[in-house]
């Protein structure tokens, strides 16, 4: 018996939708878990930290590197995107240009 969808969308773009879905969650997971790493390890700087300059120093690491994360997921949500069946051209045009 097939699914009541099956006649709206063909069964290789089920497939394709459902691994594009399992790549984006799977890619979501990885970001989240290597955020609360980092924000971990910024914590335990920020306790070890004997001088205001080390202080100061661990939360510019921080910044700088939770900016880099975000900028390098956002760039991979946007090529997951744009590699996605069935997008249209607006959201190829979109990701392109964060791309």
């Amino acid at each position: 018996m097939s699914a009541p969808w099956s006649s709206i969308i063909p069964e290789p773009g089920l497939s394709a939708a459902g691994d594009s879905f399992v790549e984006w969650q799977r890619g979501v997971t990885e970001f989240a878990f290597r955020r609360l790493n980092r924000n971990l390890q910024c914590c335990q700087d920020f306790m070890s930290a004997r001088t205001p300059a080390e202080l100061h120093k661990a939360q510019q690491d921080w910044a700088l590197q939770f900016s880099s994360d975000y900028q390098g997921e956002i760039r991979r949500q946007m090529e997951l995107l744009a590699a996605a069946p069935a997008t249209s051209d607006e959201v190829q045009e979109s990701a392109a240009l964060v791309a």
